[in-house]
């Protein structure tokens, strides 16, 4: 199987090295063979290089040209499955709808690429910032309400997806990230005044969205928009100054509420059932 991962960063290196050493036996074969040919973009050439010494096949790629131009990488049109993981950047976005407009534009000629005109399965990964923060409990079917920018392109996005290829893409939808050199006791380590003390935590452990996009891969759970997020849900201030102390940091500080708010928390038992998937960190308390 030929699988394509645009942005091998922070998550899609690991995610690149897990299928590149699944093994399977073939029904005529004792000898185990690859499942997975996979290859893996990124934009600077430190970035090419560190994926190929971890023993992936790199290939340079930036947002915005067109692959069609490129011979040497007709490669990266080759797939049964691509997945798609380019985080525009909340803070490259944050008051540029301009710079917005031109992701999106981005995306929707690399989707039409690499996926819709070779018909390839698509794995596009998105965000929990297309839910409002108005809204409590969050399931798979609550309504999307962005209030960011990198929110509003997302769904535009997976609005473009669903329009053009929703029977053979699945849209998943990801927590606040948490793994190696991302640990979340430094977030807000030693920070002042902070709002939003009573606001539930959503997050997600990189291995167990890796885990995800394998059972999505493996079981061809094609046709569905799902979200991930651990089980449990700590309030930002009881969560936030535990993950400092266990680093020994400053622990934040959160200003007095008058009227708390929860805040939106993201059940995802609908996304781990389909998936069958059982999480390696249920709570944010077994990340650490």
């Amino acid at each position: 199987m030929n699988v394509s991962i645009f942005g091998g960063g922070w998550l899609g290196q690991p995610l690149a090295t897990t299928l590149s050493v699944k093994k399977s036996k073939t029904p005529h074969s004792t000898k185990r063979q690859n499942c997975y040919h996979v290859r893996v973009t990124a934009r600077s050439e430190q970035s090419i290089i560190n994926l190929t010494e971890h023993g992936l096949n790199a290939y340079p790629f930036f947002l915005g040209e067109s692959l069609l131009t490129h011979k040497d990488r007709a490669e990266l049109l080759n797939n049964d499955v691509v997945i798609i993981n380019i985080p525009p950047g909340r803070r490259h976005l944050a008051d540029n709808p301009q710079a917005s407009q031109q992701f999106v534009a981005d995306m929707c000629m690399l989707i039409t690429q690499v996926s819709i005109n070779q018909s390839a399965k698509l794995i596009f990964i998105s965000t929990s910032a297309v839910y409002s923060d108005a809204l409590e409990d969050v399931t798979e079917q609550s309504e999307v309400a962005p209030i960011t920018e990198s929110g509003r392109a997302h769904q535009a996005i997976e609005a473009f997806i669903q329009q053009n290829l929703k029977p053979s893409a699945c849209i998943l939808r990801l927590a606040g990230l948490v793994g190696p050199a991302r640990h979340p006791g430094k977030f807000l380590a030693g920070r002042q005044h902070l709002s939003g003390a009573s606001q539930v935590v959503n997050l997600i452990h990189q291995q167990d969205v890796i885990s995800a996009i394998e059972k999505i891969i493996i079981g061809h759970v094609w046709g569905e928009t799902l979200h991930l997020a651990a089980q449990a849900h700590p309030s930002r201030q009881e969560y936030y100054t535990w993950a400092a102390n266990k680093l020994g940091l400053p622990a934040p500080n959160f200003v007095s509420e008058p009227e708390p708010k929860l805040g939106k928390r993201i059940d995802a038992r609908y996304s781990l059932q389909r998936l069958s998937l059982t999480l390696a960190y249920p709570s944010p308390y077994d990340m650490l």
